[in-house]
């Protein structure tokens, strides 16, 4: 019959078991390095660079969120406000060279409208302050 020892020798447990305890054993180079071993692997992680990870990603999530209504709500402003400016606008004329708002205004007025009162909505609409507008500019008509 043959039979196989697993048991480890009495030397190596001894050094290992001195190593784990803090003790010293007879063989120092080998309880040293034991001794290193042991504690690279039982040094609690400190979780230092993990919390920072976490903060991070979560102080990237919040951004992200923040940007994301942001757009949100500036394309649903954009989106009420074109539909606004649609109802308000009949159409749109360009100022050939020696046309006037006036002439605008006469030709643009529904039946019925002074011309004056078609001028100055015309002013509103496009934001003019003075009297002078340039040729080839694009005038809106507002719809009444």
């Amino acid at each position: 019959m043959i039979t196989t020892d697993t048991a480890a020798p009495a030397e190596t447990t001894e050094v290992l078991r001195g190593a784990a305890l803090g003790g010293r054993s007879q063989e120092p180079a080998q309880a040293a390095s034991a001794r290193m071993r042991g504690t690279l692997a039982r040094q609690p992680a400190t979780g230092r660079s993990a919390r920072a990870t976490v903060l991070r990603r979560r102080l990237v999530a919040l951004a992200g969120l923040v940007l994301l209504l942001t757009l949100l709500t500036v394309a649903v402003g954009r989106v009420g406000a074109e539909a606004e400016l649609a109802d308000r606008v009949a159409g749109h004329t360009v100022l050939a060279p020696g046309d006037t708002l006036w002439d605008v205004a006469v030709s643009s007025a529904p039946e019925g409208v002074d011309p004056r009162e078609q001028l100055s909505a015309i002013r509103v609409l496009n934001g003019f302050e003075g009297a002078a507008v340039d040729a080839w500019t694009v005038v809106l008509l507002p719809a009444r």
